[in-house]
């Protein structure tokens, strides 16, 4: 009873200074970088809550595209798979959290043996039993915090591959948000095209009519024949963007190409892009963008490396208790003989390693030299994308202003054109240079609004916006 007395005050003993010791953390504590701030935006656009665009393509008012941005955010398997990522890093934090605890395992063995009679006779018998059961302890305590530090890392990590998915889901929706306008550009263009095909057809019967009254020429009807079939060779064109567009995004959605094909075969608008782009603070970036907060967990996890790879150069202390019950018998096992015991402690101290210690220490450091400049870079890299969807929207505007007084001039020339021909006081080929150019015209309005929906959504997707959209099934 004294000897068990004195092993429990030993271990007490023992874990009160090791955890006096273990307020000791090596390495630097963690300093989030200092907020990058700039006066504002080149290029044109109107201050902005970033609430109200956290969901941009509401402001659109296309309840196609709000299904499919639904669906998008339940079914696209890179959301899912970064999801399984965060599950993992998680995991990651548990295994380094485990460090805090000890490891205990438990043994048993039961034996029996044979003693041979020629070797004299046993009371009871020649056989022997022999059983016992035993616990064994290890627990290294955290000298120097590299548990700590180990776990912080960890943390870390987990909190970076959350923002990996919200990184994700914005990849996501700028991606469907183009394929979308995409889609109905196409199918805008398609229509155009259709259109011109049929005055196209309209013009042919003309000239042979003149042909045949004799006030037209074979070439006036070669040369509108040649024109409709260019015009007809546009199609095969637009039906297969329209086509690979459905089938994107239809992966897009997690399902299997061709399986949007029915709902968006039928022609809808293009979303209209707003007059002016909505923009926000640039702090409002910093603090919202996914890939921002992602680089500064990245670098809040290199930053406790450095304390991992310092505490690995400082000595350490592990406690090794050990009890075992043994006897001949299970009554046996349970008296107060058959306890068997063991208070162990042990240290460990590097002395000499190479220079694989100050190397590793140097390795950190230059881990976390490389995060801190990767942050920055991310930081830039979103002011870029920003200032050149604002810039190419601004030009984009003027470029399409142009565009729709080219388209109608370019009627007005045809309507005019064709009038003197039917009167017989006009030269077919002013028609026929009506007819392209007022095609070309109408076809170039059409990419122009497409590109500006996609500067749009170009520009959302720059602020980081649309993450928030998937945080309700956010992963656990």
């Amino acid at each position: 009873m004294i000897k068990s007395v004195s092993m429990s005050a030993s271990l007490l003993s023992a874990s009160a200074l090791a955890l006096a010791l273990a307020a000791c953390t090596v390495g630097p504590d963690y300093q989030a970088p200092a907020p990058e701030t700039r006066a504002g935006w080149q290029g044109k656009q109107q201050a902005a809550d970033f609430a109200q665009i956290q969901q941009w393509w509401a402001s659109f008012h296309d309840a196609e595209l709000d299904s499919l941005v639904s669906r998008a955010v339940a079914g696209n398997l890179d959301v899912k798979m970064a999801e399984q990522r965060i599950i993992e890093a998680r995991a990651q934090k548990d295994v380094a959290e485990s460090g805090y605890y000890p490891s205990i395992s438990g043994s048993g063995q039961a034996t029996r043996a044979h003693i041979p009679t020629s070797l004299g006779h046993l009371p009871g018998g020649n056989t022997v039993d022999f059983l016992d059961a035993g616990a064994s302890m290890s627990w290294e305590i955290d000298l120097f915090g590299k548990t700590r530090r180990t776990v912080e890392a960890a943390d870390a990590q987990v909190g970076a591959s959350i923002e990996d998915r919200r990184g994700a889901l914005v990849t996501l929706l700028g991606e469907l948000g183009n394929d979308y306008a995409t889609l109905r550009a196409a199918q805008l263009r398609l229509d155009i095209a259709k259109r011109n095909i049929v005055a196209e057809g309209e013009l042919v019967d003309l000239t042979r009519a003149k042909q045949n009254n004799g006030l037209g020429s074979e070439l006036d009807v070669a040369q509108a024949e040649s024109q409709l079939a260019t015009l007809r060779a546009v199609v095969p064109q637009l039906e297969t963007i329209v086509a690979q567009q459905g089938n994107a995004i239809a992966v897009l959605l997690g399902q299997e190409p061709g399986a949007l094909t029915a709902e968006l075969s039928q022609p809808g608008a293009l979303p209209p892009a707003p007059p002016t782009l909505p923009a926000a603070l640039p702090s409002d970036v910093v603090r919202n963008r996914p890939d921002i907060r992602s680089a500064e967990r990245q670098l809040a996890a290199a930053n406790a490396q450095i304390g991992v790879a310092e505490a690995n150069r400082y000595p350490s202390l592990t406690l090794n208790p050990q009890a075992a019950l043994a006897g001949g018998t299970l009554h046996q096992m349970f008296t107060g003989a058959s306890l068997l015991w063991v208070a162990s402690a042990s240290v460990k101290a590097p002395i000499y390693e190479g220079g694989k210690l100050d190397a590793n220490v140097r390795s950190a450091e230059a881990s976390a030299e490389e995060a801190r400049l990767n942050y920055k870079k991310t930081v830039l890299t979103a002011f870029r994308e920003i200032e050149d969807a604002l810039v190419a929207y601004d030009a984009e505007q003027r470029r399409y202003k142009d565009l729709v007084a080219a388209r109608e001039a370019s009627r007005r020339a045809l309507e005019r054109a064709t009038s003197l021909y039917r009167a017989g006081l006009g030269d077919f080929l002013n028609v026929l240079d009506g007819e392209r150019n007022l095609y070309a015209a109408e076809d170039a309005v059409a990419q122009s609004e497409q590109t500006l929906t996609q500067q749009t959504v170009s520009l959302y997707k720059a602020l980081g916006a649309g993450w928030q959209a998937g945080e309700q099934p956010a992963a656990g």
